[in-house]
């Protein structure tokens, strides 16, 4: 896949579609939920701040997994990624976020569960499908 080029940034395709998959699935979680409106801010708002903890988390865990590029050259963190290892340790530590969120709520398990199959599944259906239609049209 190609990229955008915005000044000395790259901006990939995919990570555009990864975006609009998502906010797409925030939407359609944010549509079931609609009926019990404190379950849907506290749901919501724990599942964002989940996700940008977790991408935050593998943005930076350079510093973590080789701190001795980090010390030569201060401004590539700006442009490395956590690989991997950061993927894994952020995905970890939403998951640890969530789940806190979870366990101080007082709503069942049921609604949390079937809220995040629903935007699960949502994702990576539109993921697929603004994937293809990319493809299709350029």
């Amino acid at each position: 896949m190609g990229a955008i080029m915005l000044g000395p940034f790259m901006l990939k395709y995919e990570w555009i579609i990864f975006f609009l998959a998502g906010m797409t699935a925030y939407l359609f979680m944010k549509f079931m939920s609609k009926e019990d409106r404190s379950f849907q801010e506290l749901f919501l708002s724990s599942f964002l701040n989940a996700v940008l903890i977790g991408f935050i988390v593998y943005k930076f865990s350079s510093v973590i997994f080789q701190p001795t590029v980090i010390i030569e050259k201060p401004l590539s963190i700006l442009y490395s990624t956590g690989g991997t290892k950061g993927k894994l340790l952020g995905l970890l530590i939403a998951v640890i976020y969530f789940y806190t969120k979870y366990r101080k709520g007082s709503w069942p398990l049921k609604n949390w569960f079937t809220h995040i199959v629903y935007g699960i599944v949502t994702f990576f259906v539109a993921f697929w499908l603004f994937r293809t239609l990319f493809f299709l049209l350029v």
